[in-house]
């Protein structure tokens, strides 16, 4: 319309009336009843082997029927497109589907369309015209435009004043600059304008030099300042590394938690935790969320690793947490006669914790009085934990619940230690192909790369010959993952570990890694059991899937969501709150 002489006036309403009146009906009709209706009348009849092939048949047909009605109406062929995908947005998996298919496919035919198409529109000869280059620097500062859009980046948590990670400016100038990424479409406005005699060439030449300055700068900008921040996170983690925080001071440090919350989505979500963790006196570490689902009603997960700033706990290094360990080993034979109560007990907690409520059912006769102590002292510390972890989730799901009360929320804390001794093992081990069992040739591996290190064959090493000598075999450590290592081994505090320490540290990490192992059997033995006796129930009624009711298919695709979710997540035990010392 814009480019025609005199069109009659309703020729300039026509594309807006029809855009915004499609928009409303077909726009509506895909967030609402269209998805449910391919979903269930259409989906759900088919068998599995055909499923995809009728997904993309059912989108073929949709998207050639939306396409030129869109066209001929004068609104336009991409809102078509656009609609098209809408609808299919809110179908459970078809995103995943799409793009599993049609990766490959969907790259090479980007790079065919614009290199044929765009690529031979850019005017390189006329890039030799100062005029044009002048221009396009002009014409590139446009770019600043999208900038603003710093302004309405929420902020989710609160930063000290003076602190050199600043998440709030992160999140602020990264989204500002990922908005001047792309300039792809603005080739095909100002190619369409060149083609109708909206400007000159010469102009013409100047937009596309500005489109390929901001495509190329802006991305490379974009990329080194996500490096940078990245760093300053890194840095900022290792300011909370718990052993530099108990270094010369009285051998606590603060209690860190992991929360996770599952909610329905609601507008404001994470402004209400920011406001929640500062009433709690909690300091956000790190934050991840993660939507489930694509549809209006999706499920929320938000994973915050906090700092309590009003707990501290007892740094344990490894001599102390075996001991904790043995004597409570110790307590449960000592029990042992009691089968169902030792059961019970790890049933609710995936291992047996010190916590006061346990310790009263277990037998400490047999120890002697320092390791009763030892488990007195972990026991009181436990209490507190749990007590401390009960608030914080009390708190959460009441905040929760007042904005959603139709759904409940899903909320469990756990302690979490952002730098564990055994990461450095872990890598270790991974390396050189240890498995996790406890054997004598495993805990040779671990001593032979002790040798190594020890060139002198002195008998001791320090953590910077350690951090040296395993980034120079390459491996991918962090120096702040061997210094909580030698810390945790290093009893005298004269920063170097001998290679009796070194052994006995092995032993240890070894056992914790079979029983580590042994437990995840446990639970996948547990989880296979549940879907055993659903179907030997479903049997025993002669029932199958097919014939279920609607109801029934809901009830029972609930239970597999659950033991997915049991399978990843780990079960009610991985939740529980307070210190476990097998970890």
């Amino acid at each position: 319309v814009l480019v025609k002489d005199n069109p009659p006036i309703i020729e300039y309403f026509i594309p807006i009336i029809s855009s915004v009146g499609f928009l409303i009906v077909l726009g509506g009709s895909a967030v609402t009843w269209m998805p449910r209706l391919i979903e269930n009348k259409i989906l759900k009849r088919c068998s599995e082997p055909y499923r995809v092939l009728v997904m993309f048949s059912v989108m073929a047909v949709i998207l050639l029927a939306y396409l030129p009605l869109l066209n001929y109406t004068q609104a336009s062929y991409l809102t078509g497109a656009f609609l098209c995908g809408c609808i299919f947005s809110q179908i459970e998996h078809a995103h995943h589907t799409f793009m599993e298919q049609t990766h490959q496919l969907m790259t090479w035919l980007l790079r065919v369309f614009f290199a044929a198409s765009i690529g031979f529109q850019v005017p390189v000869t006329q890039f030799g015209d100062p005029k044009v280059i002048m221009w396009g620097f002009i014409l590139y500062l446009c770019v600043i435009a999208k900038l603003p859009l710093a302004l309405f980046v929420p902020q989710f948590e609160d930063v000290k004043k003076g602190a050199s990670y600043n998440p709030f400016i992160r999140d602020r100038i990264l989204t500002a600059l990922a908005m001047t990424c792309r300039g792809e479409f603005s080739f095909i406005i100002a190619a369409f304008a060149l083609g109708e005699g909206l400007f000159t060439a010469q102009m013409y030449s100047a937009i596309v030099w500005a489109v390929l300055m901001s495509c190329i700068s802006s991305p490379f900008i974009l990329l080194n300042l996500i490096k940078h921040f990245n760093k300053k996170q890194l840095d900022y983690l290792a300011s909370t590394n718990p052993i530099k925080l108990a270094k010369d001071g009285d051998g606590v440090t603060p209690l860190f938690l992991h929360i996770k919350a599952k909610a329905p989505a609601f507008g404001g979500m994470q402004e209400q935790f920011r406001s929640i963790v500062n009433e709690l006196g909690l300091e956000v570490v790190e934050r991840r969320t993660n939507r489930n689902g694509r549809g209006l009603n999706a499920t929320v997960q938000t994973d915050l690793f906090v700092r309590d700033t009003t707990m501290t706990v007892k740094l344990q290094k490894i001599a102390a947490q075996k001991k904790i360990k043995r004597a409570l080993a110790s307590a449960v034979e000592a029990t042992m006669s009691s089968t169902d109560l030792v059961q019970t007990m790890m049933a609710k907690n995936g291992s047996i914790r010190p916590s006061s409520s346990n310790l009263s059912q277990l037998s400490l006769v047999s120890l002697q009085k320092e390791a009763q102590e030892a488990l007195q002292q972990a026991a009181t510390e436990e209490d507190a934990i749990i007590t401390r972890g009960d608030i914080v989730e009390k708190k959460i799901k009441e905040a929760l619940f007042a904005e959603r009360p139709d759904k409940a929320a899903d909320v469990t804390v756990d302690v979490w230690n952002p730098w564990p001794w055994t990461s450095v093992l872990d890598i270790i081990g991974a390396h050189y192909g240890v498995t996790d069992d406890p054997t004598q040739e495993n805990v040779e591996i671990f001593v032979a790369v002790f040798d190594k290190i020890d060139v002198d064959g002195g008998g001791s090493i320090d953590q910077e010959e350690m951090y040296q000598a395993l980034v120079d075999a390459g491996l991918d450590i962090t120096e702040e993952g061997v210094i909580t290592l030698f810390a945790m081994i290093d009893e005298d505090g004269n920063g170097d570990i001998d290679r009796d320490e070194w052994r006995e540290t092995i032993k240890f990490y070894l056992e914790l890694k079979e029983e580590e192992a042994e437990m995840s059997k446990q639970k996948a033995e547990y989880s296979q059991f549940r879907k055993d006796l659903r179907a030997k129930k479903l049997e025993q009624l002669g029932k199958s899937v097919r014939a279920l009711t609607k109801e029934k298919m809901e009830m029972v695709e609930g239970e597999v969501k659950y033991e997915k979710e049991m399978g990843e997540d780990g079960d009610a035990s991985d939740n529980s709150i307070g210190l476990d010392i097998d970890a």
